[in-house]
């Protein structure tokens, strides 16, 4: 590992309250309906992380430091999923079929962990980390991103990106330790990743499509014109992104040589505040 940041799971609860707007991002509809959509891919996405990790935490014993990673990682994806359905049960009230297409996330991690190998369920999971973390970066990079949003949702995003970030190399480190040669783990996880961008991609965009729908804004093309925007030219958290996600491609790559560690430091003290509190 390049860099042991201390993992922390912080026990916060973020309240959804009734008076937090329909349209809490900019008040644009389909900015806000994209992070919705992302949310809504996290309670199930979180468990299948954690289990993912977990078959593998006999193999790493030896490694003490190795091993208190996992059960921060374990920790802190614990919590996120628990608010994220927190969330997630506001979307529900909002009448937009948040449960149903959470129930799509939760099908499609169940065959995956009947299906795949517990090795190809660890390499799906270290994608899938990459992409939040990422995403991450982005948002704790980036201030214009959340910086019209409500306050209260910005939190809560603002504290998924610092412990995502936190712990963006831990089942990355674990799948070294037990993937197999150097080049059966490049392989494996260069597949993976290619499927995983178009999986990830084709979900968020579907659900996009049917939150859109309940919300009676699908043929606002301006509204689609804004989130593209968005989304590519300014703050554009996909465009930015791009660099990182074709150096996982790289033979020798790993998390933390995209070095952020500043980020975390200044995010952690905020967020540390309200957890001793």
């Amino acid at each position: 590992m390049t860099y042991a940041p201390r993992i922390v799971r912080r026990d916060l609860h973020f309240d959804m309250q009734s008076d937090i707007p329909r349209y809490w991002l900019n008040g644009d509809a389909h900015q806000t309906r994209y992070f919705d959509a992302l949310s809504l891919m996290f309670p199930d996405g979180e468990r299948f992380f954690i289990d993912s990790v977990r078959a593998f935490r006999p193999e790493i014993v030896d490694d003490p430091v190795l091993d208190a990673a996992v059960g921060g990682f374990i920790g802190q994806e614990a919590m996120h999923s628990r608010e994220h359905l927190a969330y997630n049960e506001r979307l529900e009230r909002q009448g937009v079929g948040a449960f149903a297409l959470m129930d799509i996330v939760r099908e499609v991690q169940d065959r995956r962990a009947r299906t795949l190998p517990p090795i190809g369920q660890l390499a799906v999971t270290i994608c899938l980390e990459h992409f939040t973390a990422m995403l991450a970066d982005h948002v704790l990079r980036h201030h214009a991103t959340l910086q019209k949003a409500d306050p209260r949702m910005a939190a809560i995003w603002r504290w998924h990106a610092l412990e995502e970030t936190e712990h963006k190399a831990v089942a990355f480190d674990v799948y070294q330790r037990v993937g197999g040669t150097p080049f059966v783990r490049w392989r494996r996880r260069c597949r993976a990743m290619f499927w995983i961008t178009w999986l990830f991609t084709y979900r968020t965009w579907q659900f996009m499509w049917r939150l859109s729908k309940a919300d009676g804004t699908r043929k606002d093309w301006l509204g689609w014109l804004r989130l593209l925007t968005f989304l590519f030219v300014a703050p554009a958290p996909i465009t930015r992104i791009s660099g990182q996600w074709l150096k996982w491609f790289l033979p020798g790559f790993h998390p933390w040589q995209h070095d952020n560690r500043g980020l975390v430091e200044i995010t952690r003290r905020e967020y540390d505040k309200l957890a001793d509190a």
